[in-house]
């Protein structure tokens, strides 16, 4: 499903407007011209070039395109293929989706106490922690650590909205801003993920795409990946399968390619538990997808007639093999294909490649591949 909007960019195009050019435009105004003036008498007449009348009329006939151009987006913005900005929300409303809200990064928080106390430690809801006092993070709750234990884990959210609080390492959140009594020290156990921005037209289509399944109480697999998606506009593939019957397994990745967290996963399956989203049969269980590890490696040449862009075909391969990547590890089931990697290096402008790794493997539907390391190497210039 990576490439579920796929069928829709490969639809015919449409025009509303017949496709006219400006140079139609001009010539159906001249020629028009042109048959009026002998019906009216009797006279054929060519003007030149430089003839205000025929400078006047192709002025025109550029303000008639641009109003035609109008038409033709018109019209293409009741179709999901071209529609964009609010013309795309408006169209989405038709099926009841509207735009999700940017979203808080989310991540776990182990709090410590040097020893165990004989009473709870609180900790006020909206106490705060950093890495860099640049982006802050802080509980949403009132908690305690109770008497004879030495920690508590906690998910705090970034005080603000957006990207801006993804990334954080474990352990890099190790600032407690605020200070609370008898805390020996804060660190994140988790990379922190989940925070978002505007959503983009490309998830807004994806969704309004899948949105009719999401009708349906008999629990399709499109349903299930448009509530998936829903839940977040930074969630990528999805694959819902049932391997009993009454359960339902939910495996995702984000659109980064990147593994979802626990908290991310944890949250996910509470918003797809909810019972207007399932069958009341269904038992929904979340998962992250299993990783197949495996490395990129191999040597290539270059044509000796391409010597004057060999510098940047090689920066071109750098590109080629994050692509390859990229579309590696971004869907579940996707078989390790190194012919994609071979084709990509090919389009780059590398004449020939050994590719040592990776081999192609056949991966479980259940599975993702993950690329651990890179090895590329610039064999120089080689006869055509």
């Amino acid at each position: 499903m990576a490439d579920m909007l796929e069928s829709i960019d490969n639809l015919p195009d449409i025009s509303f407007i017949d496709n006219l050019t400006l140079t139609d435009v001009q010539a159906l105004v001249l020629n028009a011209f042109y048959d009026y003036y002998k019906q009216i008498t009797g006279k054929k007449i060519i003007l030149a070039r430089g003839d205000p009348y025929r400078v006047m009329m192709l002025a025109c006939a550029q303000v008639i395109y641009q109003g035609l151009q109008q038409v033709d987006k018109a019209g293409k913005m009741n179709f999901l293929k071209y529609a964009y900005g609010d013309y795309l929300k408006n169209l989405a409303a038709f099926k009841k989706v509207t735009e999700n809200e940017p979203e808080k990064a989310a991540v776990r928080v182990r709090w410590k106490l040097e020893q165990p106390r004989e009473s709870a430690t609180s900790i006020p809801a909206g106490s705060r922690i950093t890495a860099d006092y640049a982006v802050y993070f802080e509980t949403q709750d009132y908690a305690e650590i109770p008497i004879g234990e030495t920690e508590i884990i906690l998910t705090m959210l970034c005080t603000e909205t957006g990207e801006q609080g993804n990334g954080y390492m474990a352990g890099e959140l190790s600032v407690l801003v605020d200070p609370v009594a008898f805390i020996e020290s804060v660190a994140n156990i988790e990379t922190s993920k989940g925070g978002t921005g505007e959503e983009s037209d490309q998830s807004i289509a994806e969704r309004t795409f899948l949105a009719p399944s999401s009708f349906s109480t008999a629990g399709p697999d499109d349903a299930y990946i448009y509530h998936a998606k829903d839940f977040n506009q930074e969630v990528g593939d999805v694959l819902p399968t049932s391997p009993t019957p009454g359960i339902v397994d939910i495996r995702f990745i984000l659109k980064d390619g990147s593994i979802p967290g626990e908290t991310m996963i944890a949250e996910m399956e509470k918003h797809l538990q909810q019972r207007s989203k399932r069958p009341l049969t269904d038992f929904v269980q979340v998962a992250a997808p299993d990783i197949v590890k495996y490395n990129t490696d191999f040597t290539y040449w270059i044509n000796t007639s391409d010597n004057a862009s060999a510098v940047q075909i090689q920066e071109q391969v750098k590109q080629a093999v994050s692509d390859y990547q990229l579309w590696q590890s971004t869907g579940i089931g996707r078989d390790i294909n190194p012919d994609e990697l071979k084709a990509l290096l090919k389009k780059a402008g590398v004449k020939r490649a050994n590719i040592r790794e990776p081999v192609f493997t056949v991966l479980q539907d259940t599975e993702v591949a993950q690329v651990t390391s890179t090895n590329i190497v610039y064999g120089g210039l080689e006869n055509d």
